[in-house]
């Protein structure tokens, strides 16, 4: 047990010893068989600790010394336990909370996954509750080993597992088996075709015959690269033989886009009247203990959750505390810049999204501006750089040689 620990249990006092014989004094009380520590010393005084019991010897020690003793403090359990002897609901409070967190230590409250790769961790705790490792159980009865064999036996891709428990925390530990190459079918002719139209930008051949060019207009489905391959003997075509042809082939295309804002407008607020719900979180389980009545017009405001832990592991349980405040509806008017600025924000959303669902980058982008009546509006033109190349098998039914 740490030596803090063991003082605090003890319990310790912090004394002031003044005087021309301190050290002295301070020899005496070793030989007496008194600890001290934690000395302090501040100007012609001197702080120290010592356990709680050897005041009565240390007063003898300071009249033999003349030095002069001053308590200034006791502390540890058995200072709390005297303070709070006589308040019976504090004591039985105490006595009530360490019995639960007994009972809570015989439960397990965290089940947490190390080494999942390829494997999504949500189905590995989800086949741990199936067979009763869950938050909330019983430690008592977990045959942990047996666990483990069974989800060696459920998923293939697991290699080795172990499955560890720490204080209230389950941790399962999982090796993943190496993954299997992938085998590219190379033995039936492939072409590449496109997969949506647009100008050809630059095309990258691996293997096959490209039969576009950069400045080539393609649509969907016309064929990019063929699997067709000519034999040459110096320049004269001998023949020709068919490969999965493979390659990167990018296009670029137009889009065009719109940000609109009015100057005039109505806008949802939020009032001071607001109204509180509280719930209890067990699990993924929410449990409304408290709900308002009465709830037209408001919206949530804050949602804030308090958590209970014990040392690192978090509880599966807490409280929520949802804030709903009631809302109405204003009148707001913008300036002109305001508006376009609010547009142009508008428009650059909608780009983003447009990159980011065309996995495309963007070449050029022109927009124009214009206010109208109550409403601004932002148009643009982007041109987007797209990867088009699609492999499909070819439709070739007669062939003589293939490339491995």
């Amino acid at each position: 047990m740490p030596t803090s620990m063991w003082n605090y249990i003890r319990g310790l006092s912090v004394i002031c010893v003044t005087g021309l014989s301190v050290e002295k004094f301070m020899n005496m009380a070793a030989a007496g068989g008194v600890i001290i520590w934690d000395v302090r010393p501040d100007g012609s005084r001197i702080e120290m600790k010592i356990p709680s019991g050897s005041e009565k010897r240390l007063k003898e020690y300071a009249l033999k010394t003349g030095c002069r003793l001053e308590f200034l403090g006791e502390y540890g359990l058995p200072a709390v336990l005297k303070k709070y002897s006589n308040r019976k609901g504090y004591a039985a409070g105490l006595t009530a909370f360490s019995l639960c967190l007994y009972i809570m230590s015989a439960f397990v409250w965290t089940v947490s996954v190390v080494g999942a790769e390829r494997i999504d961790e949500k189905d590995i705790i989800e086949s741990c509750r199936q067979r009763g490792l869950a938050p909330g159980k019983l430690k008592n009865g977990l045959d942990l080993y047996a666990i483990g064999e069974e989800l060696l036996l459920e998923y293939d891709d697991i290699s080795w597992v172990s499955i560890d428990m720490k204080g209230t925390g389950v941790t399962v530990n999982i090796v993943e088996t190496i993954p299997e190459t992938e085998y590219v079918e190379r033995e039936r002719p492939m072409e590449v075709v496109a997969s949506s139209g647009g100008v050809i930008e630059s095309v990258a051949v691996s293997a096959g015959t490209a039969l576009v060019k950069e400045g080539d207009e393609v649509k969907e489905g016309d064929v990019l690269i063929s699997c067709s391959v000519a034999l040459r003997d110096g320049e004269e075509i001998k023949g020709e033989k068919y490969v999965a042809a493979s390659g990167e082939v990018r296009a670029l295309q137009r889009y065009e886009l719109e940000g609109r804002a009015a100057l005039v407008y109505n806008e949802k607020v939020f009032t001071e009247k607001t109204k509180k719900d509280y719930s209890v979180n067990i699990g993924e389980n929410n449990i409304n203990v408290f709900s308002p009545p009465d709830m037209d017009g408001y919206d949530m405001l804050s949602s804030d959750s308090l958590v209970f832990k014990i040392g690192d592991y978090i509880l599966p349980f807490g409280i929520t505390e949802t804030v709903y405040a009631k809302t109405e509806t204003q009148r707001r008017q913008r300036t002109a810049g305001e508006a376009l600025e609010a547009a142009g924000k508008r428009l650059d959303d909608k780009l983003t999204a447009l990159l980011a669902e065309t996995g495309g980058e963007l070449r050029e982008f022109s927009s124009a501006e214009s206010v109208s009546g109550n409403e601004a509006v932002i148009t643009g033109e982007a041109l987007i750089s797209v990867r088009i190349d699609e492999q499909k098998e070819a439709d070739y039914i007669h062939h003589e040689e293939v490339i491995e």
